[in-house]
């Protein structure tokens, strides 16, 4: 992959857009390649073309699908589209690491971080990605996590603000309902206690559209030989969709 010489002017770039530092810039340029770009082309290096016929062909011919790159093109974007949503979670969180100066505690705890006004008091967080990712087991999940890291801040005789945070698609703060000690964060509330910056989850959206390059110049490589693959077997001389081979895949 021939990115290397794009990473400065990524890094510059994401530092005017996110409005953080330079250094901590080029780290989540590095989050993104590690947390997405990487496992989305370690997904693709698994899959052959024969592999898309796996997936129900009316799917797509219902759909009018009816030549071979097209159909290959649908397929393909539905993959991405599962993978790459629980990539980004996984990147987001990293972001927030990285921002907010914190880390990962080994309690089951997603964040911690010493309140940045007032050093004798930590800030525990268990993360998700949306409001409906976590089930009422996670829930209760986090909850335990997050009650018996502060039992043990709290030992030291440290003060412990407790936190569920969601990344995206939460729009107000409020007191969990099953213990008003744990607020739940709205997701903009969230991104700007960690960050800083008021507007932070709407501008690490537009910090993808550059990133983008890092999945581009990983996947583009093996998007055309899967291609090359699929047509070989399902494609018609005249690059239409053969339904009989995607019915009946040759062996």
């Amino acid at each position: 992959m021939s990115d290397a010489p794009s990473r400065p002017r990524l890094a510059h770039t994401l530092h005017e857009v996110l409005g953080v530092d330079p250094g901590l810039a080029e780290k989540i340029v590095q989050a993104f390649d590690d947390f997405v770009a990487r496992p989305l082309e370690s997904n693709l290096t698994k899959l052959t073309g024969r592999d898309l016929a796996k997936r129900n062909p009316m799917i797509y011919t219902a759909r009018g699908t009816t030549t071979v790159d097209d159909w290959v093109d649908r397929v393909l974007a539905d993959k991405e589209t599962s993978a790459i949503e629980a990539h980004l979670g996984t990147w987001m969180e990293e972001v927030a690491r990285i921002v907010s100066g914190g880390f990962k505690p080994g309690s089951g705890v997603d964040l911690q971080r010493d309140h940045p006004d007032d050093p004798s008091v930590v800030e525990l967080y268990a993360i998700q990605s949306a409001p409906n990712t976590k089930n009422a087991g996670s829930r209760r999940s986090d909850v335990n996590a997050l009650r018996a890291a502060a039992a043990v801040l709290r030992a030291g005789r440290r003060r412990v603000e407790l936190n569920i945070a969601v990344l995206s698609g939460r729009s107000k703060s409020a007191p969990l309902r099953a213990d008003p000690n744990i607020i739940v964060l709205g997701s903009d509330e969230f991104w700007e206690k960690v960050s800083g910056v008021r507007d932070f989850r709407a501008r690490l959206t537009r910090a993808t559209v550059p990133l983008s390059v890092l999945v581009k110049g990983r996947v583009d490589d093996e998007v055309a030989r899967i291609k090359a693959e699929a047509a070989s077997l399902f494609g018609g001389a005249d690059g239409s969709l053969d339904l009989d081979s995607l019915t009946t895949p040759p062996s």
